[in-house]
């Protein structure tokens, strides 16, 4: 977590360098214009080149990819909650299986005014042994009364994984960890170098320009030097050959 926070806070430093140095650039070319002479110091130089340099971009764009690879491969050893849900409607005019009420009749039980109303009306030789019985009506049996099908259907469902050990995924995720500390070990090899590098050229620039100014004021010296034998000459005390 702390190398996240120093990645991050490299990430910020290099974006404020290059707003820095689009900030020193106008105001460099501002005072260019108003004064006529334009300075370009050390700093605006780094900034430039660390806006600039496509090397260091592309080891900064490495970092972040690597911290996408971690979280991806993260993401395998988390909960998964998974949802579904299946919404079905039928159009009642197909639906054609409905139930209708109905009062139906206890098998076994002979409704009132049937055979029972004719045994019991029998003449005594029909029935000898047997003893008159008197029959209760039956209860109708009580039936589905306005029961139809819905012609909505529906099904929810939530579903839970969790990936407790698996033999790739745990060494994976260890691998990307040492993916991003070489990423920013890199970013920093390539920064160190970028910025001893700017400085070692800045330097060097700093010292062609003074070497210039040395070689200009030698030439000047030699002219002074030529006018003041071309004058002896003229003079007649020294001869051709000190001219030349």
């Amino acid at each position: 977590m702390r190398k996240y926070f120093v990645i991050s806070g490299f990430a910020a430093a290099i974006l404020a360098a290059g707003l820095a140095a689009r900030a020193g650039t106008e105001g460099t070319t501002a005072s260019a214009s108003a004064g006529g002479v334009r300075r370009f110091t050390l700093d605006q130089a780094i900034r430039t080149a660390l806006q600039r340099n496509p090397t260091l971009l592309i080891a900064e764009q490495e970092i972040k990819r690597t911290k996408g690879v971690i979280i991806e491969i993260r993401a395998q050893a988390l909960p998964h909650v998974t949802a579904a849900a299946d919404w079905q409607w039928t159009d009642p005019n197909l639906n054609s299986a409905q139930i209708v009420s109905s009062t139906t009749t206890t098998p076994g039980i002979t409704p009132p005014g049937g055979a029972a109303a004719s045994l019991i009306g029998s003449p005594l030789s029909q029935v000898r042994d047997a003893t008159p019985l008197a029959l209760a009506a039956p209860s109708p049996t009580p039936g589905i009364t306005n029961a139809e099908l819905s012609d909505i259907s529906y099904t929810i469902s939530v579903t839970g994984t969790q990936l407790i050990f698996n033999g790739t995924t745990w060494p994976s995720i260890r691998g990307t960890f040492f993916q991003r500390d070489g990423a920013y070990f890199s970013f920093r090899n390539i920064l160190d170098q970028l910025i001893a590098i700017v400085k070692t050229q800045f330097y060097l620039v700093v010292v062609n320009r003074e070497l210039i100014k040395v070689q200009e004021q030698s030439v000047h010296l030699l002219e002074s030097q030529l006018k003041d034998q071309q004058n002896r000459f003229e003079a007649g005390t020294v001869p051709r050959f000190n001219v030349l």
